[in-house]
């Protein structure tokens, strides 16, 4: 019962079947009998009523004792860790952004980050009016082999669509992820945002907050691990990043660009933030870049 009314969607899901449950009884119980069976009745009729009665009171009953000792006991994921299945990290997500004042990222490319995180917690800091920092860990666009590496182990996955994925797919990818960042700072002055790009990459993303950290896998079929910041485990992933971090080319993102707003960004304005970063020497298209900012996608909708 408490693994139920512990999570929100098996909650909802408990709830409406045992209020149909209880409806089905009622309706059986108050105009079914009365209407098919009138008095007098028999044995059988009075021992099937009885249940009936019984049923409905249990499950009443269990309900309230229940849901009243899920609210007062200490919920058990604050002090353990928990497998999650894919279709929770979305309210997982969520709830984790609203309750905290920073955000380390540490993966591929940073989809999601582009197109859900750093959007909502530049609006939570605004409404707040509070500062909110960023560590973002990326793949380095500039090299070439570990962009083509990471293409070829993105395609082996199961959820790969045909082989979509290829250096240029993951450099321009990378690069968009930065210039959001570059515009979401330009943007709104109460973000700290730090970007470091990682010479190797990794099997596993780390999205690491306030309340917890989040562990998923490249492939979004998989089981994620959610680790609650009073774990030793959150304390070494959040160690991880910051040693990870040192080892990094860590990225200029004290400059700024004026006159730009996401939806209306145009293939000067990706140039302009990439000659900051001095990516001559990576082949771009600042036009798919550009695109790829306006139209803002969430990878895992």
């Amino acid at each position: 019962m408490k693994a139920i009314l512990q999570h929100k969607s098996r909650r909802r899901n408990f709830l409406i079947t045992v209020s149909l449950i209880l409806l089905v009884i009622f309706m059986v119980r108050i105009y079914v009998i009365p209407y098919h069976f009138p008095p007098p009745e028999s044995e059988g009729l009075v021992y099937f009523k009885s249940i009936l009665d019984k049923i409905s009171i249990s499950l009443i009953v269990s309900i309230f004792i229940a849901w009243f000792l899920f609210k007062i006991e200490v919920p058990e994921e604050v002090t353990k860790l928990e497998i999650v299945e894919p279709n929770r990290l979305k309210e997982l997500f969520s709830r984790a952004r609203l309750d905290t004042n920073f955000w380390f990222f540490s993966g591929g490319t940073g989809r999601y980050t582009r197109a859900v995180t750093f959007p909502e917690i530049s609006k939570i800091s605004k409404d707040l009016n509070e500062s909110r920092n960023f560590k973002i860990l990326l793949l380095n666009p500039k090299d070439k082999n570990l962009c083509s590496n990471y293409a070829n182990y993105r395609n082996s996955l199961k959820s790969a669509e045909k082989s979509s994925w290829k250096k240029e797919y993951v450099q321009n990818e990378i690069v968009a992820t930065i210039c959001s960042a570059y515009i979401h700072k330009s943007l709104n002055p109460l973000l700290e945002i730090s970007i470091f790009l990682k010479s190797t990459f990794s099997t596993m993303r780390i999205d690491l907050s306030q309340s917890n950290c989040i562990v998923t896998k490249e492939d979004k079929k998989d089981l994620a691990l959610l680790t609650p910041s009073n774990t030793y485990l959150y304390k070494t992933y959040k160690e991880e990043v910051f040693h990870q971090s040192k080892q990094c080319e860590e990225l200029d993102m004290k400059g700024h660009i004026e006159n730009v707003n996401f939806g209306t960004i145009k293939a000067e304005n990706i140039e302009e933030i990439c000659l900051h970063f001095q990516f001559q020497g990576i082949s771009l298209d600042y036009d798919k870049i550009a695109q790829i900012l306006n139209d803002n996608k969430n990878p895992y909708a």
